[in-house]
């Protein structure tokens, strides 16, 4: 994300898009209501033809829609500024963001923690990573994003036994070369920097050592229990990726949660969730860190989200880190699980 301009005193900020990470960055800050202005193509009528022509319109935010692995995010509202002769204003339209859409957003109160995100994700160097668990049963590649984990890719191994050998050895060699096939496909299609292969045993340094030869990119090696997918996932839970992908929404979250449901095991009163509990600790001044649910900022029940709202603002006058978990992992849904607002304390605190 580049901001190009940072307007505080009149609640606007001029942004473009560097990349699919940054349209989660956006869908999580638009909320109903915001004037958002891009350039777009609009359905218009010339003579008895309709035609789609380039222009700059200005919306009021009604929804915004992300899907998921995608590259593009729509922002659907009604138009009240555009060129008077096609007789836009008042009528519906949707925006399309992709990578390199330069926007303006305005807002009435711009909350900390949306600043602060937008700065985060224009500070950000992102590392393209590519993920591969790998044991005898199965290969899955994985791209990490903020919002969560793509599966963009599973080869099944199913090695014969440790006691066929000579088979083992020429089934392993022919699926090596076809995983060499396959990462090295993804790696120039996706522009990936990094690649990471974890699992158990000697697979993954058989296949390290045939990629080396024939990609010229980045590699780590990891152990974990198991391969595929799930061997992917308990790499980042135990950690171990952290020095590669520090600054990946989605390992942030795993952490927050983890130090979430230590303290709650513990019984240290450090730990509180659900919405009442958590607004008397902002309003106490106690909480260190906010986790909120995405669909709780997005929820289309207006008072909850002023509720929702509230609560992070007075968190955010009294120093609380705000963390905006996505719904499509994991630690959201463990989050959702437990109500889908909880917070970390600076201190004890027993509300019962």
């Amino acid at each position: 994300m580049k901001v190009i301009t940072w307007d505080e005193k009149h609640g606007k900020m001029l942004l473009e898009v560097d990349g699919h990470n940054d349209l989660w960055c956006l869908y999580n800050i638009l909320n109903p209501g915001d004037l958002v202005t891009a350039k777009t193509l609009r359905e218009v009528k010339v003579g008895s033809k309709s035609t789609r022509k380039p222009m700059t319109l200005k919306i009021r935010v009604e929804k915004v829609e992300f899907q998921p692995f995608t590259e593009k995010l729509r922002i659907r509202g009604v138009v009240i500024e555009g060129p008077d002769e096609f007789g836009v204003i008042g009528s519906h339209h949707t925006i399309t963001i992709s990578e390199g859409t330069v926007l303006l957003i305005e807002k009435e109160r711009w909350l900390k923690h949306e600043v602060d995100r937008v700065f985060k994700a224009a500070s950000r160097k992102y590392l393209a990573t590519l993920l591969i668990g790998i044991d005898s049963d199965e290969a899955a590649f994985v791209v990490p994003h903020d919002y969560g984990l793509e599966l963009v890719a599973e080869v099944p191994l199913n090695l014969p036994g440790k006691h066929e050998a000579s088979k083992r050895d020429e089934v392993l060699k022919s699926k090596i070369r076809e995983l060499v096939d396959k990462t090295k496909e993804l790696v120039e299609r996706l522009k990936m920097k990094v690649v990471i292969i974890v699992g158990p045993g000697i697979i993954k340094e058989e296949l390290a050592k045939e990629l080396t030869l024939n990609i010229n990119t980045k590699f780590y090696l990891d152990s974990v229990s198991s391969g595929g997918y799930q061997g992917v996932k308990e790499a980042i839970r135990k950690g171990v990726l952290r020095r590669v992908l520090r600054d990946l929404g989605v390992i942030e979250e795993i952490e927050l949660m983890n130090e979430l449901l230590s303290h709650v095991s513990k019984g240290d009163n450090k730990a509180i969730y659900g919405l009442e509990y958590v607004r008397k600790a902002a309003e106490y001044g106690a909480i260190e860190k906010l986790l909120v649910l995405d669909e709780l900022v997005r929820s289309p029940d207006l008072d909850l989200r002023r509720r929702i709202e509230e609560v992070i603002r007075i968190a955010e006058e009294g120093g609380a880190q705000v963390r905006i978990f996505s719904s499509l992992e994991e630690p959201g849904q463990q989050l959702k699980s437990i109500g889908g607002i909880a917070a970390i304390l600076r201190f004890s605190l027993s509300l019962e």
